[in-house]
C-alpha cells in the first residue's frame, strides 16, 4: 500500500463522517515508533471547529482508517497514529508542512 492509497482511506474515512466539513489536507509522514515498527504520522488538516470533531463519528473515523491501513499486515505501511487539527491551530503556517 503507498501513500497515496492511504490518504484516500483517510479523506474517504473523513469526508462519511464528516462530510460539510473541508479537509484542507492529509498529511502523511512514514517513521518508526518507539519498538522500532512502522509507523504512520497521519495529520488532517480540517476547515472547522473542534467542537464539530466531538462525539463517536471521531473514533469510528480512526477506526476505519486503522482497520484499512493496519488490516493486511505483509502490504501495510505501518500502525497509523491519526491527529485532527483545525486549520486555526495551524496559525498562518503552511498546512501542508504542519
Amino acid at each position: 500500500m503507498n501513500m497515496q492509497q492511504v490518504r484516500e482511506i483517510v479523506e474517504t474515512a473523513f469526508k462519511a463522517r464528516f462530510g460539510d466539513i473541508e479537509i484542507v489536507s492529509v498529511n502523511i509522514k512514514p517513521g518508526f515508533d518507539h519498538y522500532d515498527d512502522p509507523m504512520l504520522d497521519v495529520k488532517i488538516i480540517y476547515d472547522g471547529t473542534v467542537e464539530q470533531l466531538i462525539g463517536p463519528d471521531i473514533l469510528e473515523v480512526r477506526t476505519e482508517i486503522v482497520s484499512k491501513v493496519w488490516w493486511d499486515v505483509e502490504d501495510s505501511p505501518g500502525w497509523p497514529y491519526v491527529h485532527f487539527i483545525a486549520k486555526s491551530d495551524v496559525e498562518g503556517r503552511d498546512p501542508t508542512t504542519v
